[in-house]
């Protein structure tokens, strides 16, 4: 049995971004679906069956009380050993990171050296080209935080890259501090591989919390074939009080995957890993999922999205089949809009 498509609200323009026809299905002899995973913290280690990987160290810097910096980086890729295709990444440094996002893209140049721009503007473009999603980090986390998808998943990372670095430093304490994170990844041999993943960001982009108020926003993201989420790490600022993820539509219709209602307790990782995989649609028997945001504005002033102290709302994660791993952007009174996955390396 079919049911009717679910209809989007009004669209609007997303660079490179292409919407996919949302639907939904239902099929009324459909084996159960199998116990719905919790999500557990990645396993802190590198893999037994690594053969190899790659490095970056972030420059030092210091920071004065109350100090907030967006530097951006390239590195060149050098890989060591045989493979391509990355497993697990771990992370160092000290307190101040506010948080950092770590990508691939098409070689620009030889050499480590500051990026020609330090916003965000172009990281669409350069994960839509291709390139690769190699970290992002829980908000104000220290020492040492891991990302290590399930045995056997990994993604490949392109021939001719290099490793854009866009860091978000915030000194929130009454010291001067310095940090120099540094990231490692680790690779395993194709003959290994089960299974291939791809990154996505669900992002809710435009809402407005009143000042000293409280707000929650959310985003219906349809789908119309299996998006299998293996990994997710939701992302606010300091006034988020939880974040939740949950299935639309189906026999588990607002069943929670992510509730993450401890948010404002920062330094802690924010990773969670789900083995086995999760269909977010069901077996085709529901609509997507939607994502949310929590917000308590203590300030007197409406807070948007944006930087210092403004607020942010967006689902990191990792997914399979690559060819069906969307992303998606929401906005208040309209649905997300999900984007075209970039064309997985060969």
């Amino acid at each position: 049995m079919r049911c009717p498509a679910a209809l989007l609200g009004p669209g609007f323009a997303l660079a490179l971004a292409t919407a996919a026809a949302p639907a939904c299905s239902s099929v009324d002899d459909a084996p159960p679906l199998p116990p719905l995973p919790s999500g557990q913290l990645p396993v802190p280690k590198a893999p037994e069956n690594a053969v190899g990987g790659f490095a970056i160290q972030v420059p030092q810097i210091t920071l004065k009380p109350g100090q907030e910096k967006k530097p951006c980086y390239i590195f060149p890729l050098e890989l060591t050993g045989p493979s391509r295709f990355v497993t697990a990444g771990v992370l160092t440094t000290q307190p101040g990171l506010h948080h950092g996002n770590i990508t691939t893209r098409l070689k620009t140049g030889d050499g480590i050296r500051k990026c020609e721009s330090d916003g965000d503007d172009s990281l669409a473009g350069e994960i839509a080209s291709g390139g690769s999603v190699l970290f992002g980090s829980s908000t104000q986390v220290s020492d040492t935080e891991w990302q290590r998808f399930p045995d056997g998943m990994a993604y490949r990372i392109p021939e001719d890259q290099e490793i854009v670095a866009r860091m978000h430093y915030l000194n929130a304490s009454p010291n001067s501090i310095t940090l120099a994170p540094r990231y490692e990844w680790f690779t395993i041999a194709e003959s290994d591989l089960k299974q291939r993943v791809a990154p996505f960001a669900w992002t809710y982009l435009q809402f407005h919390i009143p000042p000293k108020s409280q707000l929650t926003v959310s985003g219906d993201c349809p789908l119309e074939k299996p998006m299998i989420v293996v990994q997710t790490l939701p992302h606010m600022h300091a006034l988020g009080t939880r974040f939740t993820l949950s299935l639309l539509g189906g026999p588990r219709d607002g069943a929670l995957l992510l509730d993450n209602d401890t948010y404002g307790k920062r330094g802690e990782t924010d990773i969670r890993l789900y083995d086995p995989g999760v269909d977010l649609t069901q077996g085709g028997r529901g609509r997507g999922a939607r994502f949310s945001c929590s917000w308590n504005n203590t300030f007197d002033k409406t807070i948007e999205y944006g930087t210092g102290d403004n607020e942010m709302c967006i689902l990191f994660g990792y997914a399979y089949p690559p060819e069906n791993t969307y992303s998606a952007a929401a906005s208040e009174g309209i649905d997300c809009i999900t984007i075209k996955p970039g064309t997985p390396a060969p």
